[in-house]
């Protein structure tokens, strides 16, 4: 067991992370990839993650297979017994297949992909249900032919009549940290009524794995927007890698990056702003101020304002900047914002935490 990062063992080891050999095989220099990310790495006996160590610091188990067989046998025994998110590595021949995504597999990554370490530390905070298991993840979406790896809309003439005409609109901004609170607040959020549009900061790589992610940790139909996409309610929104997501009207379109922050979460707020829906804006945690201009620009229309309290933030840049800018937003305790969000006006009883 080794410590690293600059965080420390005490920090390091909310995000501790079971590596097996197989892993660390089939991505060379994973475990360095790891410990200059912060975590905490362990490597169980050669093959098989060790289940009292998972159990103990409620980590993440990194699993890898030389085969198919072997890869599935290994999910399944380490889906059976622990109480931690499992994530596999599938080495060079092993496809991404639904037959892995087991009961607590919440990620299949790639042998040879970019950034697996930010990857395994992201999936490693998925919160474990008290059962100890996480809920199996929900069918993948259909796929279309060329489409990205996530969810597309159905044709026209399969969207119910007057899905998205008149409902709320929920645009919200989330960067590091926020992956977590989005994912519960959503959980928590009904979705009768309303379309969400999300902007969450992220690499170009990762966003199929994330919607895919987001549907099964939400229990929402994720959406990755490539083209122009009607709005329709019980629907949450991604833009495509790279790209901005916008509201135009009744429809959201994916349009080429315009600012550091990919996606601009300024960008989208501004859009449902001026979209004319009945929109709330929300700011969850991340660093720097993406967000605060657009949030702004939804209060001065009407709309709802809304922030994580930044005091439960991870990097709480975001909704400082956010409740600067407006302060007449809401900062809300993350158990609290769902709630808020469905609360007309928003309840400010046991949700409201003090700035």
């Amino acid at each position: 067991m080794t410590g690293a990062g600059s965080g420390g063992e005490a920090a390091s080891a909310a995000t501790a992370v079971v590596v097996d050999d197989y892993a660390l095989e089939a991505v060379p220099g994973l475990d360095l990839e790891l410990a200059r990310e912060g975590a905490l790495v362990m490597r169980a006996f050669r093959g098989i993650p060790n289940p009292h160590l998972l159990r103990r610091y409620r980590g993440a188990a990194v699993v890898g297979g030389p085969d198919r067989t072997g890869l599935l046998s290994r999910l399944e025994r380490a889906t059976a017994s622990v109480a931690a998110p499992v994530i596999a590595i599938l080495p060079p021949g092993v496809a991404a297949t639904s037959d892995l995504r087991g009961p607590g597999v919440v990620d299949l990554v790639p042998a040879g992909a970019r950034g697996v370490g930010r990857r395994i530390l992201l999936m490693a905070k998925v919160p474990v249900v008290s059962s100890g298991r996480l809920p199996r993840p929900l069918e993948p979406p259909a796929r279309v032919a060329g489409a990205p790896a996530a969810a597309l809309l159905p044709a026209a003439d399969e969207v119910p009549a007057g899905c998205g005409a008149g409902g709320d609109v929920v645009a919200i901004a989330s960067s590091t940290g926020g992956v977590w609170v989005l994912a519960g607040l959503l959980r928590d959020l009904p979705p009768e009524g309303r379309a969400v549009l999300v902007a969450q900061h992220m690499e170009t790589e990762f966003v199929p794995f994330f919607a895919d992610w987001l549907q099964s940790a939400s229990g929402w139909r994720t959406v990755l927007v490539a083209g122009a996409t009607p709005l329709a309610d019980g629907v949450v929104y991604l833009p495509a890698g790279g790209h901005d997501l916008v509201l135009d009207g009744g429809l959201l379109r994916a349009l080429p990056a315009s600012s550091r922050f990919v996606p601009c979460a300024d960008r989208l707020l501004a859009s449902a702003a001026e979209s004319g829906a009945r929109a709330t804006g929300v700011v969850l945690s991340g660093m720097g101020a993406d967000g605060a201009e657009g949030l702004a620009a939804i209060a001065r229309r009407g709309g709802r304002a809304l922030c994580q309290a930044p005091a439960t933030a991870i990097v709480p840049s975001m909704p400082e900047s956010a409740l600067r800018r407006t302060p007449a937003a809401f900062a809300v305790l993350p158990p609290a914002l769902a709630g808020a969000i469905a609360a007309q006006p928003p309840e400010t009883s046991g949700a409201i935490a003090r700035r």
